[in-house]
């Protein structure tokens, strides 16, 4: 999690920086949000990456609202998300040309399928029967 490009700050630069009282940051690195680095003597050190972080655990906190079992989880599903676009991006490094154009046209939603389905259409299920629908008349005392 921690990435030492950009520079190392210490955390009362990066509480400034970030708004945060150093309390918090350290509150934040107990229960597992953030890994800053440490120096040979123990220090913290923290990376843009860490300070980027450390604004989106902010900005879910304080302005929308979400406890920290909820920036767990949101920070959990971001980090996973990252690791299945750079899959994405190594996968479609590995393609030719047409299949690529084909593989974005339906992401883009340009295209119903990867795979040709001849016609040029998709097979499709069949459709059950639609049910048979009623009218009911609700009537009043003063309607026959």
């Amino acid at each position: 999690m921690h990435e030492h490009s950009g520079g190392l700050y210490s955390i009362s630069v990066v509480a400034r920086l970030t708004g945060l009282h150093e309390q918090t940051i350290r509150q934040y690195e107990r229960i597992g949000l953030l890994r800053p680095g440490r120096t040979p003597g123990g220090t913290r050190t923290f990376s843009e990456g860490d300070l980027a972080r450390l604004r989106a655990i902010a900005n879910l906190t304080h302005e929308m609202g979400v406890n920290l079992a909820g920036v767990e989880i949101i920070m959990r599903m971001r980090e996973a998300q990252e690791r299945m676009l750079s899959l994405v991006r190594e996968v479609l490094g590995g393609l030719d040309d047409e299949a690529r154009r084909r593989f974005e046209a339906f992401f883009r939603g340009d295209e119903p399928g990867l795979v040709p389905a001849g016609r040029g259409d998709l097979a499709r299920p069949e459709r059950e029967a639609e049910p048979t629908r009623r009218r009911i008349e609700i009537k009043g005392k003063d309607q026959p």
